[in-house]
């Protein structure tokens, strides 16, 4: 992947955003399609909805370990269902500038991951007039973790230059397009065209990957939910690699969410979890997570 088709995607998405019109009258609250989501992230996806001006959310995302059915009673009694080995996990803070925008920082466990992010909603669903809700979202991710020591048959892509890292092979990005729309009282669906970039991959791996999620929940209870997702890319599928897919349940408050779910990878990242190698659910392989969210608002 060279630096002109980065910056043709780039431009795509700008060009796609920009052709969106814009409008200064206020429409009333009353005509929106109101909660969509109950939270601004799905399982590992981002969702359509933005916190309300002034608002500030914090956030825990957690993965345990790998359970392996067919050696059930070893990851029962050894590790606890996962909860005993090694996990992942990300907390993460984000602040409302206005109803439509809003900003904010995490850090994931693995590669240290420092990550920048901000979102922008572009479109609303209405009862009438708007059927789905459109909202922009990037995200620049920096690696703090020490790199591996580099061997002296390690080169760069030319197989020439003899292999020395530096400072932009930390950096990674994410760019989304995250579409949503609720259908009748109980369902709500999502599509998120995803970009990713980075800087540094192993050797054989284009630096960009084109992806897509499709996500959504059912709601079972005044609060509750099922929620799900399916992630699938269209470039850099090296060896076995296996969708990611997870499946969960979702308790929701106006302030408060709880998501406990199934999945079959530990990333978080979307700029890790397409350059990883998920579980092999197929093969009985998959671990356990949650995610909760805490949001507060200032007058």
């Amino acid at each position: 992947m060279n630096k002109l088709k980065f910056i043709a995607y780039s431009i795509l998405v700008i060009l796609l955003s920009s052709s969106i019109k814009a409008t200064s009258q206020e429409v009333l609250d009353e005509e929106y399609i109101q909660n969509i989501f109950s939270h601004s992230i799905l399982i590992n996806a981002q969702t359509t909805e933005t916190i309300a001006k002034k608002g500030f959310e914090f956030r825990i995302q957690h993965r345990f370990s790998e359970i392996d059915l067919h050696n059930f009673g070893e990851s029962v009694g050894q590790d606890f269902l996962g909860f005993d080995g090694s996990a992942n996990i990300r907390f993460s803070f984000a602040y409302a500038l206005s109803n439509n925008l809003q900003i904010g920082i995490g850090r994931t466990k693995i590669d240290k991951l420092v990550d920048f992010d901000a979102k922008y909603r572009l479109l609303r669903q209405k009862e009438t007039g708007v059927p789905i809700s459109l909202t922009l979202y990037i995200n620049a991710g920096i690696a703090t973790g020490d790199f591996p020591e580099v061997g002296p048959g390690e080169f760069f892509a030319d197989y020439r230059t003899p292999f020395d890292y530096k400072f932009s092979h930390r950096l990674s990005y994410s760019t989304q397009i995250l579409i949503s729309k609720k259908l009748g009282d109980n369902l709500a669906l999502e599509l998120n065209p995803t970009f990713i970039y980075k800087n540094l991959v192993p050797a054989g791996y284009d630096n960009f990957v084109a992806a897509a999620t499709l996500g959504g929940r059912y709601k079972t209870g005044l609060n509750s939910h099922v929620i799900f997702e399916f992630s699938t890319k269209f470039n850099n599928r090296k060896g076995n690699f296996k969708d990611p897919i997870s499946i969960g349940y979702e308790i929701g408050t106006a302030g408060h969410a709880f998501q406990f779910f199934v999945s079959n990878t530990n990333q978080i990242m979307e700029q890790n979890l397409y350059f990883s190698n998920p579980l092999d659910y197929s093969n009985g392989k998959f671990l356990l997570g949650f995610n909760i969210k805490r949001t507060f608002w200032r007058k």
